[in-house]
C-alpha cells in the first residue's frame, strides 16, 4: 500500500484539526457531565481535557515528524484509544467523531482485509463503550452514524490513493517517453555526425586532390604560368581551410550525447520531489546504449525517491570522474538500510549498466535519505 501519511495531506490535516477543535468547544466552553466510567465524577473535567490535549499532540506528531509505517500505526492506535476514553468519560459528547482521524490513517497504511478487521473492531469497541457507560436512548443509531462517517472517509482515501497511483504511473510513462525522445534525438545527432564525416571526406579529398595535381603539374611542366598556378593553389588552400573550420564547428556541436536537457524534461512532470539538477559541460556519453542506461537510472531513482522515499528534494549531479560519466542522486527521504537487498527496479538498473561496462552503487546518504551512484565508462 501507499505509505504517504494521511495527515501530511493539507486538506485532511485541516479537517482532522477542525474535528478536534469542534470537540474541544464542548469540553472547554461548558461544564462536563460525568458518565458511569469514573468512580470519582469530580475528576472528569481534568481527565477529558487532558485526553483532548493528548489527541491534539498526537495529531501534531503526524504532521511534524517523519515516522515509519509501524510508528504511524502505533500512533493511530493510540488515537483510537484516546477517542474511546473520551466517549466513555462524559455524557452528551461528540468525541466519537474523532475516530475518523485514525481510521483515515489506517486506510492509508493497511490492506483491504486488515482495514476491514480494524473498522469492525473499532466500531464494536465504540458500541461496547456506549452501551456500558453512556446510557443512551439510541446507542445503535449513534454508533451507526459514526461508523458511516468513518466508512465515507475510508472510501475517500481509497479514491485518493487510486488517483495518486494513476498520476504516478502517468508521470513514469511520460518520463519514459521523454527518455525515448531524447535517445531518438541523440540518434539523429549521431546520423548528423556520420553525414559530416562523409562531407569532410568528400570536400577535403576533392580539394586536396586538385591541390596535389596542380602542384605536381607545376613541378613537371616548366611552361605553365607559375603565378596563375600558385594563385589557384592558394585559393584551393583557403577554401579547404574554410570547409574544415565549418565541419569542425559542426562536429564540436555534436561531440558526444548531451543528456542534461532530457534529464530536466524527465523531472518536470513530478510534483514531488523538487529536483536540483547539476550537469557539467563535459558530461556526455559516446553511445546510445550508455545514454539509455543513464537515463533509465535517473528515471528509477526519481521514481523511488517520490514513491518509496517520500522525499521532498532530490539532488542530481552528472559529471565526469576518472574516465567515467557518473550520475549521482541524493534525496532527503526515508532512505534504506545499508544491507538492504535491491528490488526489481534497482536490479534491472544494475543489469543495464553492467551491459555497457558501467556500475551501480547505492545506500543511505550521510544526512539521511538515499544515495545512488550510476557510472559508465567514457
Amino acid at each position: 500500500m501507499d505509505q504517504t501519511s494521511t495527515l501530511r495531506n493539507p486538506a485532511l490535516a485541516v479537517a482532522g484539526l477542525l474535528a478536534w477543535a469542534a470537540v474541544g468547544l464542548e469540553l472547554w466552553m461548558r461544564p462536563v457531565m460525568a458518565s458511569t466510567f469514573l468512580a470519582d465524577p469530580s475528576a472528569v473535567t481534568a481527565l477529558v481535557r487532558t485526553l483532548h490535549l493528548l489527541f491534539g499532540v498526537l495529531q501534531l506528531v503526524f504532521l511534524c515528524l517523519r515516522l515509519s509505517p509501524q510508528a504511524r500505526l502505533a500512533v493511530a492506535a493510540l488515537l483510537v484509544l484516546d477517542a474511546l476514553l473520551l466517549v466513555a468519560s462524559y455524557r452528551y459528547n461528540s468525541a466519537a467523531a474523532l475516530l475518523v482521524v485514525p481510521m483515515v490513517e489506517f486506510a492509508y497504511l493497511l490492506g483491504v482485509r486488515a482495514l476491514a478487521v480494524v473498522f469492525v473492531a473499532v466500531n464494536l469497541a465504540l458500541l461496547g463503550v456506549v452501551l456500558a457507560f453512556r446510557g443512551m436512548d439510541a446507542p445503535y443509531t449513534h454508533v451507526g452514524v459514526h461508523a458511516s462517517l468513518q466508512l465515507f472517509a475510508i472510501l475517500l482515501v481509497r479514491s485518493m490513493q487510486s488517483a495518486e497511483r494513476a498520476r504516478a504511473a502517468l508521470a513514469r510513462t511520460h518520463a519514459e517517453l521523454l527518455a525515448t525522445r531524447g535517445l531518438l534525438s541523440e540518434a539523429a545527432r549521431g546520423q548528423e555526425r556520420l553525414r559530416l564525416s562523409r562531407e569532410l571526406h568528400d570536400v577535403a579529398g576533392h580539394k586536396l586532390t586538385a591541390l596535389r595535381l596542380n602542384l605536381a603539374a607545376l613541378g613537371h611542366n616548366r611552361r605553365l604560368d607559375v603565378t596563375e598556378t600558385v594563385a589557384l593553389c592558394s585559393r584551393l588552400t583557403e577554401e579547404l581551410l574554410d570547409d574544415l573550420r565549418g565541419v569542425v564547428h559542426q562536429l564540436r556541436l555534436h561531440d558526444g550525447l548531451e543528456l542534461g536537457p532530457t534529464l530536466a524534461r524527465m523531472a518536470a512532470p513530478f510534483p514531488r520531489p523538487d529536483v536540483h539538477l547539476e550537469v557539467e559541460p563535459d558530461a556526455r556519453v559516446r553511445t546510445l546504449e550508455q545514454a539509455d542506461a543513464i537515463l533509465r537510472a535517473f528515471q528509477e531513482g526519481l521514481t523511488n525517491a517520490a514513491r518509496h522515499g517520500e522525499a521532498n528534494h532530490l539532488w542530481a549531479r552528472l559529471y565526469r570522474h576518472d574516465g567515467h560519466l557518473v550520475l549521482e542522486l541524493r534525496d532527503d527521504g526515508h532512505g534504506i538500510d545499508a544491507g538492504a537487498a535491491p528490488g526489481h527496479g534497482l536490479g534491472g538498473m544494475r543489469e543495464r549498466l553492467h551491459a555497457v561496462g558501467g556500475a551501480l552503487a547505492f545506500g543511505p546518504s550521510d544526512g539521511g535519505g538515499f544515495l545512488l551512484r550510476a557510472s559508465v565508462p567514457v
